[in-house]
């Protein structure tokens, strides 16, 4: 099954519906229209830019040169002087860090091929940065997974890397802690995993998460990886949540309408004789 050799820009250009999509579907189809059609600030994307340099220092180093320019004249972003730079950089097609960005990227990709684990998942990778566009339940969508090792008719693997704050953050048992829940990535692995099992023609029962630390401990930037079983997706009902969000797409398109409100979440107050659960119904 083919994988498209493509660049992030090609990939957002292909109309199909996306993971980021249906979670902003999920919550409100309003959102989905607003993501695609209002503009950004560019100014004060610096996260996206470290993220997006971090992926490619890891997945593909030999590209490092060609999309990040490092800035040397300051220490912080706020400075006129980096203003300036970014001003008359825009449209040069690379991404502008700070050294001490830059120095810090490098330790944490240096570090990571020391943790055992870690590197096997990206040194064994057979496609980086690949993407896929396939029918799924009726629909065009696409994913483009960070890493994948695909042993044609007996194997497919899917990579993930995330960066973050703590990495004990994904040891934690506490839902509204652990970045499986508290940032959808469980909803995305269960969208991921559907989508390539549709494509590759073999269900895919496991999803890897290659969590980086943004944060120092002892010197170095720490690594883990993280594994996540189809059974475990189910179970926390993730596959579910995604099946909901296809069908309100679904309705949106047959109704040529994606204006919605929200709804509360549910709220406890506190009575005479103990808690009393209160739900707001209505919204979408």
């Amino acid at each position: 099954m083919k994988i498209l050799d493509i660049t992030s820009d090609e990939y957002r250009a292909i109309d199909a519906l996306c993971n980021s999509d249906l979670q902003m579907i999920e919550a409100n189809p309003s959102n989905y229209i607003w993501a695609k059609d209002a503009p950004k600030d560019e100014s004060k994307m610096a996260a996206l830019d470290y993220g997006t340099a971090l992926h490619a220092a890891l997945l593909e180093p030999e590209t490092i040169g060609e999309i990040v320019d490092v800035f040397t004249d300051t220490k912080t972003r706020d400075t006129v002087k980096f203003q300036k730079y970014l001003e008359l950089n825009e449209g040069n097609g690379k991404l502008i860090l700070l050294e001490a960005e830059y120095d810090k990227m490098r330790f944490t990709v240096d570090g990571s091929q020391y943790h055992p684990r870690f590197a096997d998942a990206i040194n064994c990778a057979t496609h980086r940065e690949g993407s896929i566009v396939t029918e799924y339940q009726g629909l065009t969508v696409k994913i483009r997974p960070d890493a994948l090792f695909v042993k044609e008719g007996e194997q497919v693997e899917m990579f993930d890397v995330k960066s973050t704050a703590l990495i004990s953050d994904w040891r934690s048992d506490a839902k509204w802690k652990n970045p499986l829940f508290e940032h959808n990535y469980g909803f995305t692995a269960a969208f991921y995993m559907d989508v390539a099992s549709a494509h590759f023609g073999c269900q895919i029962d496991k999803y890897t998460f290659l969590v980086v630390q943004k944060t120092i401990e002892m010197g170095r930037y720490p690594v883990a990886v993280f594994t996540v079983t189809r059974a475990e997706l189910e179970a926390y009902g993730f596959f579910r949540r995604v099946d909901d969000a296809i069908e309100k797409y679904k309705d949106c398109i047959m109704l040529s309408n994606f204006s919605a409100d929200e709804s509360f979440p549910e709220f406890y107050v506190e009575m005479g004789d103990g808690d009393v659960e209160v739900t707001f119904e209505g919204g979408e």
